[in-house]
C-alpha cells in the first residue's frame, strides 16, 4: 500500500463503533479507496455517491448490496435491490402497490395503536431499555401488519431477520447462523404464501401471491415463492431493522442534544425535520454495495470492469462540501439534497412507511417521557453489514 494510503474496512470495530473521523479523513484525502484484502472499492463524497447512485450503468446491483458477494449468489436473491432496469422496473411497480400514498395514510391508526401497546407498558416503569423494548419490535410489527404475518409469529422472524445480517469483524463474513437465519425466515414466507394462496386477505403478501407482470422478454408472469420470499426479508432488512435503528438514533441524538429535544418538542411540526437530520447525521444504512460495469476514473483511481463498488452514504451525509458544520446536529439544518434513502431508480420503497414510523414513535415518546435521560453507560451497538445502530439504549425517566 502506498504510503499514506489508508484501507476502509466497513465491518472493523472502529468503523462500526464511529466511523466519522475515518470518513472525513477518506473524503479529503483518499476520496476513491480500494481495499486489497476485500477487493472492493468505495467512494466517500456526496456528489461522487450522488453520480453514482444514479448511473446504473456505470454501477450494477446484479450482485445485490453486500460486498463480500462477488458473484457467488445470485443478485435476485437480495430482492429488488439486486436488479437493474429494466427487470427492476417491473418487479418494483408490483411491489410498489403495497407503498401506496393511500395505503400508508390509512396504516397510520395500527401504527399508533401498536406504539402506544408497547410504550404504555413501559409508562410505569422509572428506567428501561427503550430499544430492546420498542425500538426493535414496533417497526417489524409494522412490516407484519403489512405483510398479514399474525402476531404469533412476528418475533420470531423479527430474530430470524436480524441473525440474518449479522457480521464477524474479524472475517467480514456472515457467520454459519445467519445463513440459516435466511432460510428459515424465508420458510416461514412460504408457508404463509400457500395459505394466503387459499384463502387471500388485504395484505402484501396476497397482492404478490395474485400479481402478474409482462417480463422483459414479453412473458407474462406471477412472482416466483423465492421472489416474494426475498422481498419479505428484504422488507424485514431494510424495513423494519433500519426504522429499529433510526428509533434508536433519534431517542440518543436528541437526548444528546436537549436545546435541539426542546425544539421538537415545543414545535412538534419539526419533528419531520429532526428525522431527517437524524438520518442524514448517522444514517442507518451507511453503505451500499455496486459492481462496476465499465471502467470509471475517479479522483486520479481507475474503477476496473467487474469491480465490487461501496457508495459509502454515511460518508456522503456529513460531506461539509454538502451541508455546513456537517458534524453538528441541527433540526433546522436546511437541505436541498438527501442520499441515506438513495434516490433514482433505488430510492427506498419504504421510505414513506419509515418516516410515518418514526414520527409516530416520536409522538408518543414526546407524550410519555419528555425528559428522559440516556444512560451512555449502556449504550451498546450493533455488528451487522451496512447497517449501523444501537443494539442498547437504556433510559431513565422521571
Amino acid at each position: 500500500m502506498p504510503a499514506g494510503e489508508r484501507t476502509y474496512d466497513p465491518y472493523s470495530h472502529e468503523m462500526q463503533i464511529d466511523p466519522y473521523p475515518a470518513y472525513a479523513w477518506f473524503r479529503d484525502q483518499q476520496p476513491c479507496a480500494y481495499n486489497a484484502r476485500m477487493k472492493f472499492y468505495a467512494l466517500f463524497r456526496f456528489e461522487d455517491v450522488w453520480g453514482a447512485t444514479l448511473d446504473w450503468k456505470t454501477f450494477s446491483s446484479r450482485l445485490g448490496p453486500t460486498l463480500e458477494n462477488h458473484g457467488e449468489i445470485p443478485g435476485e436473491f437480495f430482492s429488488i435491490i439486486g436488479m437493474d432496469p429494466p427487470r427492476h422496473t417491473r418487479v418494483r411497480n408490483i411491489v410498489s402497490r403495497g407503498f401506496t400514498p393511500r395505503r400508508i395514510a390509512a396504516l397510520e391508526p395500527a401504527i399508533r395503536t401498536l406504539a402506544r401497546v408497547y410504550l404504555d407498558k413501559l409508562a410505569a416503569r422509572s428506567a428501561f431499555d427503550i430499544q430492546r423494548e420498542f425500538s426493535v419490535k414496533f417497526p417489524m410489527d409494522v412490516i407484519s401488519v403489512l405483510l398479514g404475518f399474525p402476531p404469533e409469529l412476528r418475533d420470531q422472524f423479527r430474530e430470524l431477520v436480524d441473525a440474518s445480517l449479522a457480521r464477524d469483524p474479524e472475517t467480514n463474513l456472515p457467520p454459519p447462523s445467519g445463513i440459516g437465519a435466511i432460510q428459515r425466515s424465508q420458510g416461514m414466507v412460504r408457508a404463509l404464501l400457500d395459505e394466503r394462496r387459499r384463502r387471500p386477505q388485504d395484505d402484501l403478501i396476497s397482492l404478490m401471491a395474485e400479481a402478474q407482470y409482462d417480463d422483459v422478454d414479453g412473458e407474462t408472469r406471477a412472482l416466483t415463492d423465492d421472489e416474494i420470499g426475498a422481498f419479505c426479508n428484504l422488507l424485514g432488512a431494510a424495513g423494519a431493522e433500519t426504522t429499529a435503528k433510526l428509533i434508536g438514533n433519534l431517542v440518543v441524538y436528541l437526548g444528546r442534544n436537549p436545546e435541539q429535544r426542546a425544539l421538537v418538542w415545543s414545535d412538534p411540526s419539526l419533528m419531520p425535520a429532526a428525522i431527517e437530520e437524524t438520518l442524514r447525521y448517522d444514517a442507518p444504512s451507511q453503505f451500499q454495495g455496486r459492481v462496476a460495469q465499465v471502467d470509471s476514473t475517479w479522483h486520479g483511481v481507475t474503477i476496473p470492469a467487474g469491480a465490487r463498488v461501496a457508495l459509502v452514504t454515511g460518508a456522503a451525509g456529513r460531506d461539509e462540501r454538502e451541508y455546513a458544520e456537517p458534524d453538528r446536529f441541527d433540526v433546522r439544518r436546511p437541505r436541498d439534497r438527501e442520499i441515506y434513502f438513495g434516490h433514482g431508480q433505488h430510492v427506498c420503497i419504504g421510505k414513506s412507511l419509515a418516516r410515518l414510523e418514526a414520527r409516530v414513535a416520536l409522538e408518543e415518546i414526546r407524550e410519555r417521557f419528555p425528559n428522559y435521560v440516556v444512560d451512555e453507560a449502556g449504550l451498546t451497538r450493533t455488528y451487522q453489514a451496512h447497517v449501523r445502530g444501537f443494539a442498547n439504549v437504556p433510559i431513565s425517566v422521571e
